[in-house]
């Protein structure tokens, strides 16, 4: 059985796919390198919290959705009623493959998470290590020649390579930059992302639009300082490149795309009027978030539950399927509603609706021997004290299955009747459909 977690995790990598696909068609040539900062984080922001917030309450009572989660429930792959070998084979095989999945993601996290472990034991050795010195009134340590500057959080890490000197005012003017900006952390959160999301190649894609701006950000804010573009893209071909092995956390004078960052100082300043497409991000969110609710809908309304009932012969199952509403019965000196705005609700809700009728219905024993099976539809009226009244067969498949349905339908408990925006309680009628199976 897939689990609710899983769920939540296939959502949570579907949208980060869709939201990084969004931002390279729409905003990854812009030079609003800050607005594309807040995009970024909200791609992670939006694609964990989306599951979350349940409308469903709100969303029954509009007709349009009503309709929409009737066509997506459709859509759905139905079970399959299976025998009972077959559905213990079955059972068995989804169970080794999701504990195969779960060993497979959670040694390819583990192995992540070490080496993310192992890059901060190698910035804090460094930063206990190097010489501390302060240039420019700034505090700072001192790197092996062989390094390049980067910073991490708070800490400015510089190269004490003489070549490096020269341009010693920009390297620090980037640095700041990152310092002040906090950029280490858009890193830390984009590796705990990526350690969870592993499997999904978009997590290191958007990972790297993440540096990549970081790095963007902080050469413009050089050039905002008064340096000389042309004589700093020299110092950006001139930098060594960085110790890979600790590439990942921190924030780099030097990072490999040097022709990106190049061409994208000598790129001209986008139209501040274009900044209005990043308004595009809250349809998106709103989308995602509709699209969730109206799946979460359609698959409660393709919900069954299973109840296994001993008879003195064999094992018979019978299934109660999907809630629906019903067409209308012919008015009276009361209107019967289909829709009301708070629909009413069986005592403990549908689950315990489901569960009720699965252990009140005994298959016929003149149906079972005549292996008759299908589906008995039964429509009825929940009054406005809650009883239920003018059961009636609509869909009959066989006599005694038939009286047996509306047996237990007469026998159920009264339900919390259904009101009207206004508070008015009124009388709502529904179709139960019941499943018979000979497993």
């Amino acid at each position: 059985m897939i689990t609710p977690i899983l769920i939540y995790f296939l959502k949570v990598n579907l949208a980060l796919a869709f939201l990084y696909t969004c931002y390279r068609l729409l905003f990854r040539d812009d030079t609003f390198f800050r607005l594309r900062r807040g995009v970024l984080l909200s791609i992670y922001l939006i694609a964990f919290l989306y599951p979350l917030p349940d409308l469903s309450g709100w969303l029954s009572t509009q007709t349009s959705v009503a309709g929409i989660v009737g066509y997506y429930s459709g859509l759905l792959p139905k079970e399959t009623v299976l025998t009972a070998g077959s559905e213990i084979a079955a059972s068995d095989w989804k169970e080794t493959g999701l504990r195969v999945i779960k060993i497979i993601w959670l040694t390819g996290a583990g192995i992540l998470l070490f080496r993310c472990l192992a890059e901060l034991f190698t910035v804090f050795r460094l930063h206990r290590r190097c010489r501390k010195v302060t240039l420019n009134n700034t505090e700072v340590r001192l790197l092996p020649e062989a390094e390049t500057s980067y910073s991490f959080f708070g800490w400015i890490f510089i190269s004490s390579d003489p070549n490096q000197q020269e341009s010693l005012d920009d390297i620090l003017i980037h640095e700041q930059t990152h310092v002040r900006q906090w950029h280490s952390l858009d890193m830390i959160i984009s590796e705990i992302v990526c350690i969870a999301c592993w499997i999904n190649p978009f997590t290191w894609w958007l990972k790297k639009e993440i540096s990549i701006n970081h790095e963007f950000i902080a050469d413009e804010q050089v050039m905002l300082s008064g340096f000389d573009k042309k004589e700093y893209q020299y110092h950006l071909i001139g930098v060594k490149h960085p110790n890979a092995a600790i590439a990942n956390l921190y924030n780099n004078f030097s990072v490999l795309p040097l022709k990106k960052r190049i061409t994208m100082l000598n790129k001209k300043r986008t139209n501040s009027a274009r900044k209005v497409k990043y308004l595009a991000l809250v349809p998106m969110a709103a989308g995602l978030l509709l699209l969730n609710n109206i799946d979460a809908m359609a698959r409660v309304l393709n919900e069954k539950v299973t109840e296994v009932i001993q008879q003195p012969a064999s094992v018979i199952a019978t299934t109660v399927s999907k809630m629906e509403i019903a067409d209308p019965l012919p008015p009276d000196k009361d209107k019967v509603h289909n829709l009301c705005d708070i629909m009413p609700e069986f005592p403990g809700g549908q689950s315990a609706l489901l569960q009720f009728l699965a252990k009140n219905i005994k298959y016929p024993v003149d149906a079972f021997e005549q292996k008759k099976e299908g589906k008995v539809s039964v429509t009825f009226v929940i009054e406005k004290d809650g009883s239920i009244t003018d059961a009636k067969v609509v869909h009959p498949i066989f006599p005694s299955l038939d009286k047996e349905a509306l047996r237990v339908v007469n026998s159920m408990p009264k339900w919390t009747p259904g009101k009207m925006a206004d508070g008015k309680i009124v009388r709502v009628q529904y179709t139960v459909p019941i499943t018979y199976a000979i497993y």
